[in-house]
């Protein structure tokens, strides 16, 4: 999927571009060894060295990951994630905390990715995606991404442009196209795609345009509100959904 993105790149005439943005070692790149402990949330820097069509989203980027208890006890076991986009940026768990804890899931919160260009908020993910994938035990396919608004948006290209994920939940927008005509979620089939949209919210009209491509694939979780994240106990039937698609 990542080597199909780097194709659309070239194809849409973006290459030649700079070589992966260097670190003087102000920002000190997170060493492999770094212990991550179980119950906590740990903030990594990263870097990312794309080539050809992709160098424009190298750089340095930064995610936090939250490691669930017993992670350390069976280290044969993959555990299922849930990556998180935030409009505004440095991205937290919020109402999904509870849910995440007690389901034991891997969460990663990135940091730069935020309402604005799309070269950071691509770089952030493609940078945490790798970098998790090599730092810790992550189920094939049980791999979730979220996020509000521009966060929703990003969202939808994250699980285009990268394997293995098994859902989504698009929290109050839909779909986000990329500068280069990617499409979020076109040309992929995630087993669950879910999304959280309040009642006075003034992009529900987005709800009938994912359907016309979704069809009986969407599910959707209303709640009393107008354009924010949704609330713990709507969230967290839409988490419950995602996870009940999942590989067991």
């Amino acid at each position: 999927m990542i080597r199909r993105f780097l194709l659309c790149l070239a194809a849409a005439g973006i290459t030649g571009l700079p070589a992966a943005t260097k670190n003087d070692g102000a920002d000190k790149i997170s060493p492999p060894t770094l212990t991550l402990k179980e119950n906590t949330e740990t903030r990594i820097t990263c870097e990312y060295r794309g080539e050809g069509g992709a160098a424009k989203y190298s750089g340095v980027y930064h995610y936090k990951i939250w490691i669930p208890q017993g992670y350390a006890a069976d280290p044969k076991k993959n555990w299922k994630s849930l990556f998180i986009a935030s409009p505004g940026g440095n991205a937290n768990m919020g109402f999904m905390a509870r849910w995440i804890k007690t389901h034991g899931y891997i969460a990663i919160m990135l940091e730069e990715s935020k309402n604005g260009p799309w070269d950071p908020t691509v770089g952030n993910f493609l940078a945490a995606h790798n970098d998790a994938l090599k730092r810790v035990r992550l189920m094939p396919y049980g791999k979730v991404c979220t996020g509000f608004s521009g966060g929703a948006r990003a969202s939808s290209i994250f699980v285009t442009i990268a394997p293995g994920f098994g859902g989504i939940i698009l929290q109050g927008a839909g779909v986000g196209v990329l500068d280069n005509g990617i499409y979020g979620l076109r040309g992929i089939q995630l087993p669950a795609v879910a999304m959280t949209m309040g009642t006075k919210d003034s992009n529900r009209p987005e709800i009938a345009k994912l359907r016309e491509t979704l069809e009986d694939r969407l599910e959707v979780f209303d709640f009393v509100g107008g354009h924010a994240w949704a609330p713990q106990e709507t969230i967290e039937k839409a988490l419950d959904f995602v996870d009940s698609c999942l590989p067991k």
